[in-house]
């Protein structure tokens, strides 16, 4: 970046609202001393000395951008990105959150490593998954193992599934060379596990793109090296799109998995969290990632822009990188979003938009997904011939929180044929199934479950880069209940009341407890998500977690 071009847009923005040096250090909270030095290209500001200048010249939009640019930053999300970091999780707390799940959870990134996990993935995995580091949590590097070829029976289909993923995002190595990162995982597996790449090769070969309109929800079949079998269905879901952060959950998919689950849960006990990695500091993580990568730091200045004798400084922690070179040499290393974010937080910077937000958000991708293809639009004839193929209950619903179709098992659960369609609708809407006087006789844990969900847990997931999309909706909804069902709008406007509000956008899961007309007690993992990545429709998923569950829907 220049100084001299910050210090020339500075200039321009305060001449043009005919400020003085001296009045804009006054509106901005900052030293005329500071306002003089910027202007003459002494000095550079940081970007909370950039926010006070932005707010004492009152800029906003385009000129605000122009600003940003001229010290190397990316313009400050609007829209539906403004959407996304609004509702972002809070970057440091994926590691606790990911430990207070009660079945197998994992939390992966751009690059499909794994960068977070809990102690019941440790205990499938039979291997301390903290114990491996550089490309060796890579998904696709840890299937590669003779450990985890010799447990996961339906190999060939699951990896196929992940190069499918990896062709989708611009990783088809059949078609140009893969990415540094790709291409250092590898290198990894020809050196220390060879006998896999003929087969790798071959199901890149023979592998489709992932298409963009299925759900991303797949059959583990699992066998321990006691020769005991377990059964998932491995569901990938949003966690942080800012971020490029994606929960992967394996829930149980037969009895016999669910009572593995629940015993190895009773001698974990409190659910013994998982021991975190060592954090590093900002030199440690750019030497870690370019040794990852196996490239001298000429290749990286080559890729970045960045002189050798920078890489070198920064490297040893004799100089802190500027913005602007810490994401090019981030984005020549390969570096994933939440990888980045988490380098600039270090280097006490603004974060931005991963590769897979800009891709949500229609901007073009300028690092892991580069060569993301193209997503489709799925019809909602072929996501209902999907969710009806599902062996457990599962609803799809609209963006208004309608919904629009429940295959048989949720039929039978819900009996949402029942629940009237208001005008103008595509379906009933979740509040109506979910405030009626059955649902609340059959819910066991009514009150947790609706505070899970309503409203604040599943409102980011209605949003569509406008500031309340659901809202009226929602209160049309409402009007219809006060006529209706005026208790159960009472005791949901009780539970709101107390509500802390709009979450996080990632899944949402929760305990849900349902007692048949015959007395039956069922228990399930209730989970929202999105259905893919781009189509605007959600899933409603009951995962089975007991044996009298998966009883009970063999009969249904």
């Amino acid at each position: 970046m220049s100084s001299s071009r910050f210090s020339e847009e500075l200039r321009k923005a305060r001449k043009e609202r005919g400020l003085t040096q001296r009045q804009l250090a006054a509106r901005a909270g900052i030293s005329v001393a500071a306002v003089q030095s910027y202007e003459e290209g002494r000095r550079l500001p940081r970007e909370r000395e950039l926010d006070k200048l932005r707010l004492g010249l009152g800029v906003r939009g385009e000129s605000s951008d122009r600003l940003r640019a001229s010290l190397g930053l990316e313009p400050e999300p609007r829209g539906f990105a403004a959407t996304l970091a609004k509702f972002r999780p809070p970057p440091n707390s994926t590691w606790d959150e990911v430990q207070e799940c009660d079945w197998v959870s994992l939390v992966i990134n751009e690059r499909k490593e794994i960068v977070a996990w809990n102690q019941l993935a440790n205990e499938v995995s039979e291997l301390d998954l903290g114990s491996l580091s550089g490309t060796a949590r890579s998904v696709l590097r840890m299937a590669a193992t003779e450990h985890y070829a010799n447990r996961l029976m339906n190999w060939r289909e699951l990896i196929g599934r992940l190069i499918s993923f990896l062709k989708n995002e611009g990783g088809d190595i059949s078609l140009g060379p893969p990415s540094p990162y790709l291409q250092a995982t590898l290198d990894d597996i020809s050196a220390r596990d060879p006998r896999f790449l003929p087969e790798l090769f071959d199901l890149w070969l023979i592998a489709p793109a992932w298409p963009s309109t299925s759900r991303n929800i797949h059959p583990i079949e699992w066998r321990l090296s006691t020769g005991e079998r377990l059964r998932f269905h491995g569901l990938f879901g949003e966690w942080s799109d800012y971020d490029g952060l994606f929960s992967f959950d394996w829930h149980a998919a037969d009895a016999a998995t669910a009572e593995w689950v629940a015993a190895r849960r009773r001698e974990l006990g409190e659910l013994r969290p998982a021991l975190s990695p060592p954090g590093h500091s900002l030199a440690e993580e750019l030497f870690a990632a370019r040794s990852t990568l196996k490239l001298t730091r000429s290749e990286v200045a080559a890729m970045s822009g960045v002189s050798v004798a920078s890489l070198a400084a920064y490297e040893s922690g004799r100089r802190r990188p500027s913005r602007a070179a810490l994401l090019a040499a981030g984005r020549a290393l390969t570096v994933d979003g939440y990888g980045l974010n988490r380098l600039l937080r270090t280097a006490g910077y603004a974060e931005e938009p991963s590769d897979f937000a800009r891709w949500l958000c229609g901007d073009r991708p300028v690092g892991v997904f580069q060569g993301m293809l193209p997503a489709e639009r799925a019809s909602l004839s072929a996501l209902r011939g999907e969710c009806e193929s599902f062996d457990f209950p599962s609803l799809i619903l609209d963006q208004g929180c309608h919904a629009v179709y429940g295959n048989r098992f949720a039929e039978r659960l819900f009996r949402l044929s029942k629940h009237k369609v208001l005008p103008g609708r595509s379906g009933p809407h979740l509040l109506q199934a979910m405030v009626s006087p059955e649902f609340r006789e059959r819910v066991q844990n009514w009150e947790d479950v609706v505070a899970a969900v309503i409203p604040g847990s599943i409102e980011p997931h209605l949003m569509n880069g406008r500031a309340n999309a659901s809202a009226n909706g929602i209160r049309g909804v409402a009007q219809h209940l006060r006529k209706t069902d005026p208790e159960g709008l009472a005791m949901l406007l009780d539970i709101w009341e107390q509500s802390p509000g709009v979450a996080a956008h990632r899944r949402v899961a929760h305990r849900f407890d349902w007692t048949t007309e015959d007395g039956s007690e069922l228990k399930f993992h209730c989970v929202f998500t999105n259905w893919n990545a781009f189509d605007p429709y959600k899933a409603m998923d009951l995962f089975p977690v007991d044996g009298a569950t998966f009883g009970w829907l063999s009969r249904a």
